[in-house]
């Protein structure tokens, strides 16, 4: 376990088992981790504790934010928010499946009517515009799973 994970579990307690770091970006870290109380996959998005100070903490917590306000069947909802020592995290559900990413890593490409799709969907969403098309861009093909700009995270 990485120092983070270690830190990130005590302050977590029983109430989420962490079980692998799914990826991170620039900022922040992803685990995917059981809620004990639920029995269900969830991800767990935690600030980096080295950037816990003035822009990136605020910048991480209007995230949070405008994760909580979306509101549409194509995006996964956010769950929990709360902060560890004040290190700010969020969780939302699991979502198994590929990433966009690694989709076009493999060399693979949307059809014409894949992407029509998916800015069909994003046309339904009240207020977001561009954000929504971005992360659309980024996890496309279903579902929208991490509101973030990383195609890993």
């Amino acid at each position: 376990m990485t120092e983070l994970r270690d830190q990130l579990q005590s302050a977590l307690g029983s109430a989420y088992v962490l079980e692998r770091e799914l990826g991170g970006g620039g900022m922040s870290r992803v685990f995917v981790a059981e809620e004990s109380a639920l029995g269900r996959k969830v991800v767990v998005k935690v600030l980096h504790p080295d950037l816990v100070a003035g822009v990136n903490v605020d910048r991480f917590r209007r995230e949070i934010q405008v994760a909580a306000r979306l509101q549409q069947a194509q995006i996964v909802p956010l769950l929990a928010a709360g902060e560890i020592d004040g290190i700010p995290y969020y969780s939302m559900p699991f979502v198994e499946g590929e990433s966009l990413r690694a989709r076009l890593d493999r060399g693979d490409s949307l059809s014409i009517s894949q992407v029509v799709s998916i800015l069909r969907a994003v046309a339904l969403i009240p207020g977001i515009g561009v954000l929504a098309w971005v992360l659309v861009c980024i996890y496309g093909l279903g579902a929208l799973t991490h509101a973030s700009t990383k195609q890993h995270t």
